[in-house]
């Protein structure tokens, strides 16, 4: 059996981050912060396949400098991430793309929704690998 990929999920809501560690449970292992004030640091303790990032966040660091920290760093640059947020306005895709986002989903959403995008990237990153 193959091993389960791990995702960091940047989030402040308590609450989120139990309802998405359930409807991720069955496909990936989750680790979760609150905070992204240590983003490098908790990168740099396990290899992770993907990044849920919340925006809007509380702290030094929100996800618009999350990114920029990830995306400038050699070691992580390469990591998927899926913005997860309740931006949702026309453009704000593009923009979180734009700024070196993989992938976007906005608050609210639905279990398969969240499922069907983090399997197309967790592919994409499988086929760039082999």
């Amino acid at each position: 059996m193959s091993q389960k990929p791990k995702i960091l999920y940047i989030e402040d809501n308590l609450d989120t981050q139990e309802l998405i560690k359930i409807f991720l449970r069955q496909i990936a292992d989750i680790d979760c912060s609150t905070h992204a004030d240590n983003i490098l640091q908790l990168l740099a303790e396990k290899d992770y396949d993907l990044i849920l990032l919340d925006i809007n966040l509380p702290g030094r660091i929100d996800g618009t400098d999350a990114i920029k920290l990830i995306r400038r760093d050699e070691r992580f640059k390469n990591i998927p991430i899926i913005a997860v947020t309740a931006y949702a306005m026309i453009g704000d895709r593009e923009k979180f793309l734009k700024m070196g986002c993989n992938e976007y989903i906005s608050k609210p959403f639905f279990r398969e929704e969240l499922i069907n995008k983090v399997n197309q990237i967790l592919n994409q990153k499988h086929q760039i690998e082999s």
